[in-house]
């Protein structure tokens, strides 16, 4: 199998792991840093991180920043500018299927920050993503998830009608961001993505100037949880059975031309094998190959030719 970067997976020519051009994007050098701590020392540091970022769910999140004089990534309470995740006990291989659909995210266009896939010092992977909410000097972005926007108080309520609406109301550019969204939405859907609620959408900037945040936090929950609902928040007033028909409807709703829609539909849809080629290819291990190549397939026979789910 040739080797594909760990960064954005496309095939490498030297014998290395990561294109300088990923590195650098990332980084901002094309030097590989090292990580001088395991997974046994993570809750130690998120601990002394003074609670700014704590654990959520299974898997812990440690702000983290580039130290120039030893090019090694240290854990930080202030300043951090990019989020190191580690592989959880229970859901194994996430690093490898965040870097995977965050890859898929990009091939479809979409806004993605740069991140790859590293390896601790104990030999455990790690997924690591340049934060979009902060400048290189460590300064905040402002940024507001749907959870705060819409006032909630469980982030698996709602709809993904009502997180369109706020977020045409907000925006600078409806029609782009609009458009941004509803392309999102489609491809959480045919990954297997069930667990986009509402602390994963997002919008940054000041005053008028809003935007739809970058992708993050894009994996294949279905993987894991094989009797997951199709959709965190509710899709035409359904979680589970989702077709075609219920992501027109919520074109219609936000108030999306019905020809873009139908553009958007025909641009997924020629990624097909795309999608495919990526999954085979990737860092995961055979199994969870196979079983995202199903997930994929059978959502795309749900979107383009199949019939309504029971």
């Amino acid at each position: 199998m040739t080797d594909r970067c760990l960064c954005c997976h496309t095939p490498l020519a030297a014998d290395s792991r990561y294109h300088p051009r990923c590195l650098t994007r990332l980084f901002g050098h094309a030097r590989l840093p090292t990580i001088p701590f395991g997974l046994a020392d993570l809750p130690g540091l998120v601990a002394k991180a003074e609670g700014r970022m704590s654990i959520s769910g299974v898997q812990m999140k440690l702000s983290v920043r580039l130290n120039t004089d030893t090019w090694e990534l240290e854990s930080t309470s202030t300043g951090g500018t990019h989020i190191l995740k580690p592989e959880p006990e229970r859901f194994p291989q996430i690093p490898q299927n965040e870097n995977l659909c965050m890859n898929m995210a990009e091939a479809l266009d979409l806004p993605v920050p740069p991140h790859g896939l590293f390896v601790m010092a104990d030999g455990r992977p790690c997924y690591v993503i340049k934060r979009f909410d902060r400048m290189d000097d460590g300064r905040k972005i402002q940024k507001e998830t749907m959870f705060q926007i819409l006032g909630s108080t469980d982030k698996y309520a709602g709809s993904l009608e009502m997180v369109g609406k706020a977020i045409r109301a907000h925006v600078a550019n409806v029609g782009l961001e609009t458009m941004d969204f509803f392309e999102r939405i489609l491809f959480c859907f045919v990954t297997g993505n069930g667990d986009m609620h509402l602390k994963n959408w997002a919008l940054v900037g000041q005053g008028r100037n809003l935007s739809l945040a970058p992708c993050y936090d894009l994996v294949s929950s279905r993987l894991y949880l094989p009797t997951e609902e199709d959709s965190a928040l509710t899709i035409n007033a359904r979680k589970n059975g989702l077709t075609r028909a219920d992501f027109e409807t919520l074109a219609t709703r936000l108030q999306i031309n019905p020809k873009a829609a139908a553009n958007t539909f025909d641009k997924l849809r020629g990624l097909h094998d795309t999608l495919r080629d990526m999954t085979i290819a990737s860092e995961l291990r055979s199994d969870l190959r196979q079983e995202l190549a199903k997930v994929i397939a059978s959502r795309y026979t749900r979107l383009f030719g199949g019939t309504r789910a029971p």
